[in-house]
């Protein structure tokens, strides 16, 4: 495949371009008219390179295979992170089979018709866009880390082939503190090897050429090609968020819950998904047997509402005690919930948590954010975790009745 490159570092600053093939493995990026770039365009496949800042790449576990599905599901499911609404922006994915984590590419749906249009305008057809990062060296087992302008103190950070950031130089550390987990074995960098981090000195440093790419890193990145599903807004948008909203908020809520507390790896765990919200909604039916299912989530909230103006009656269902433990799981991604059982007014929650400070400090947050009582009972450490059960009830109803006095 002959790839021709166009790097556009702003909507009204001149391109650059770099040809790259089989043939030719290697090429720097050099300064062009419009019209120079237009010449040799012909017979090349065209990727468009556009500024790290208005990409925003990340990847999460979601338990689906079926790439609409995923499509669908990952807007709502980083919903909370975004700061724009995600009816504002266009998502890219890729997903290999063996891997649990999806890759996400993010960026403004109206900034990348901005830059396809420049393209347009000129008389060049794009055929796929990324962020100018993943044109960085990038190799099994190693970090690409570059300083794109002297003047500047900002640095991109390749991590593989899809992921990497911006950050400023001096916060490079600290980013990477997130990433240590997968400590490479080599490191490519136009910077000095005393301006790296102290815990990437001590690693084999090959120098790269910042103004350069390479084919084989190039071609690695292009499945998470941002123009894939991408249609321009005036001849209607690929997937219509509004339209799916209703039927989708039920499934982002449990994609951002209970997919942040279990981090499913395989398809047996989506099965006990499943199988969860199932039991969920035949309890629903068994306490509410008139009412019909439309919106679960949404449902429970109001009976629990109407349960609460009478709270001298003895509570016989699980659903509201879930209601008011459900929104506070979510912050706690290291504490994996294994079982769940309800008996007498209160549920018991098998839990595994890093360690029983961990768990100290959800007590405390279920005692006081959710107002519930909570126990640790039955406790169990090894190695690396602590196992224990949580009985979660409702305050007693004679200390209701003193707060309200």
């Amino acid at each position: 495949m002959q790839l021709l490159l166009i790097k556009v570092n702003a909507l009204d600053a001149k391109p650059e371009y770099a040809l790259l093939g089989k043939k030719q493995l290697e090429d720097r990026f050099t300064p062009g008219e419009w019209s120079k770039i237009r010449s040799i365009s012909r017979g090349r496949r065209i990727l468009l390179l556009i500024p790290n800042n208005d990409i925003v790449l990340t990847s999460i576990s979601i338990p689906s295979k079926n790439k609409k599905q995923l499509l669908q599901a990952i807007p709502y499911a980083l919903e909370d992170t975004l700061a724009e609404d995600i009816e504002e922006l266009h998502f890219a994915i890729h997903k290999n089979e063996d891997d649990p984590e999806t890759q996400v590419a993010i960026i403004n749906h109206a900034l990348l018709e901005s830059y396809i249009g420049l393209l347009k305008r000129e008389g060049i057809t794009t055929h796929f866009v990324l962020p100018q990062l993943l044109t960085q060296a990038s190799a099994k087992d190693a970090w690409s880390i570059n300083k794109w302008d002297d003047d500047s103190s900002t640095v991109s950070i390749r991590l593989d082939d899809f992921s990497g950031f911006n950050c400023d130089q001096s916060m490079l550390e600290v980013f990477l503190e997130q990433h240590k987990a997968q400590q490479p074995s080599v490191i490519y960098s136009n910077l000095e090897i005393n301006q790296l981090p102290e815990t990437l000195q001590e690693l084999p440093l090959e120098r790269f050429d910042s103004n350069s790419a390479s084919y084989n890193s190039v071609v690695n990145s292009l499945p998470l090609n941002l123009i894939i599903g991408f249609v321009s807004r005036t001849q209607g948008s690929s997937v219509n968020f509004k339209a799916w909203r209703p039927a989708l908020v039920l499934g982002s809520l449990l994609a951002v819950t209970w997919i942040g507390i279990f981090e499913w790896q395989n398809n047996a765990l989506l099965q006990e998904k499943n199988q969860l919200t199932l039991a969920i909604e035949n309890t629903f039916t068994t306490a509410f047997p008139k009412s019909r299912i439309v919106d679960p989530a949404q449902q429970m909230t109001v009976k629990l509402a109407q349960l609460k103006k009478n709270v001298k009656q003895t509570v016989t269902s699980p659903l509201p005690l879930i209601s008011d433990i459900s929104p506070l799981l979510k912050d706690y991604k290291d504490i994996t919930l294994k079982e769940i059982r309800y008996k007498e007014n209160e549920l018991v929650f098998v839990m595994q948590s890093p360690n029983l400070t961990r768990l100290e400090t959800f007590k405390k947050d279920a005692i006081k954010k959710s107002g519930l009582q909570v126990d640790i009972k039955n406790s169990t450490t090894t190695a690396n975790k602590v196992e224990a059960t949580l009985i979660i009830s409702p305050l007693k109803l004679s200390t209701i009745d003193q707060e309200k006095a």
